[in-house]
């Protein structure tokens, strides 16, 4: 059981990390404030947390500067945990610093999301077995599981402020180029997968014919296009008690949805 007493706020508990987050606070019996939109979504995520008296959902039309306003009354000294792009994370740094006598800030910086693989590369695996973006053949990206993120941050939320504060936790577990990443996907489906280039101009066609915005298009070409320098990250295992997972982990646990 933890020996944290503040009451932690998670804000958008409804996304996959976030509840990951909320779920791993409750089972540590650390009371636990979900604020979300969607409350018949968070009601189905939280239907077993919602028994328990260390958690407390919070519905909200929108998170504002009042409502973190009545948080920071209530927390008392502040920890914050940010793992988003670099400009989120320059505005929480600069927040943190007008008060740091009253705001810690602990900060996460993951590589590419296992589960982005849900999105395009899903329907060309299962339908034309191949992996598809404008990336060359041996352009390397970190990836990691957000249940790692997830872990680390409950890790994290767990112990005391002063341990983590002003930390910076870069989290990759898999450093693969995109061969690589369709002979891990080969090997866990048992069929030939490929990669497959395509010019920018036709993934980002891809991308909108998938529903994306302009804007989630365009920075998912330019994230294609960037040659990463972010390694693995192992030593994350002293934090989450466990080897990052890997890639193969994550296709063996998922292999259903590329069937």
């Amino acid at each position: 059981m933890s020996s944290i007493k503040e009451r932690v706020f998670v804000i958008g508990a409804n996304g996959n990390i976030d509840s990951g987050v909320v779920r791993g606070l409750v089972k540590k019996n650390i009371d636990t404030t979900a604020y979300v939109r969607d409350e018949q979504k968070a009601k189905d995520l939280f239907k077993d947390e919602l028994n328990v008296f260390f958690f407390f959902l919070l519905v909200q039309m929108m998170i504002n500067q009042h409502s973190y306003g009545k948080s920071k009354k209530l927390l008392g000294k502040q920890g914050l945990i940010g793992y988003a792009h670099t400009t989120a994370e320059e505005k929480l740094w600069a927040l943190a610093d007008s008060n740091p006598e009253q705001r810690s800030l602990v900060v996460l910086r993951p590589g590419s999301f296992m589960d982005n693989h849900f999105r395009l590369d899903m329907h060309h695996v299962k339908h034309s077995n191949k992996l598809v973006s404008c990336a060359y053949p041996w352009n390397t990206m970190i990836w990691i599981d957000t249940k790692d993120i997830s872990d680390c941050a409950v890790a994290i939320l767990s112990e005391s402020i002063e341990k983590h504060d002003r930390n910076v936790y870069e989290m990759g577990a898999d450093s693969l180029s995109n061969e690589q990443r369709a002979a891990i996907f080969s090997k866990v489906l048992g069929r030939p997968i490929t990669y497959e280039q395509k010019s920018m101009e036709d993934f980002y066609k891809t991308c909108i014919g998938f529903g994306m915005s302009h804007s989630l298009a365009f920075n998912f070409v330019s994230y294609q296009m960037t040659q990463k320098c972010m390694n693995n990250s192992p030593e994350i295992a002293l934090l989450i008690n466990r080897p990052s997972r890997t890639l193969e982990d994550w296709i063996k646990e998922n292999a259903s949805a590329f069937q």
